[in-house]
């Protein structure tokens, strides 16, 4: 990112110096102040206290904001946004069905029923618990 000259240096020539410096830019295609600035710069003297002096400039100006950077902060918040109101949706629903689910019955023939299906279902196969050693109670 370059900065755009703003200061003015007024520098007194002679007209023949400022003639034949003017018929250099033009032959150059460049703008006189162009000219003067690459002089300056490839002048041995000064010419690393104005390179040094242009990038503190650059760091000095002010930081365009980064219109990508910009684009996914805006598509993160609403991404977050969108998550939030699904979980709140989601939420929502579970409770409502949780409201509207028949309360559990507690009578004793279901459970015995259920613990019968489990002892079936385990049944086959190995006769051995998940921790490799015999079954209890059997």
């Amino acid at each position: 990112m370059t900065t755009k000259p703003s200061e003015r240096i007024v520098v007194f020539v002679t007209p023949a110096q400022k003639l034949a410096i003017s018929q250099t830019a033009d032959t150059l295609g460049i703008s006189v102040s162009e000219l003067m600035r690459r002089a300056v710069l490839n002048f041995n003297a000064t010419s690393e206290q104005i390179k040094v002096a242009g990038i503190v400039d650059r760091l000095r100006a002010p930081k365009a904001p980064d219109p990508l950077n910009a684009a996914l902060k805006s598509v993160a918040a609403k991404a977050a946004a969108r998550e939030a109101r699904e979980a709140a949706a989601n939420a929502t629903k579970r409770a409502a069905q949780a409201r509207s689910a028949p309360p559990a019955r507690s009578d004793p023939a279901d459970s015995a029923e259920s613990e019968e299906e489990v002892e079936h279902d385990t049944d086959q196969g190995d006769d051995a618990s998940l921790t490799g050693g015999p079954r209890a109670g059997r």
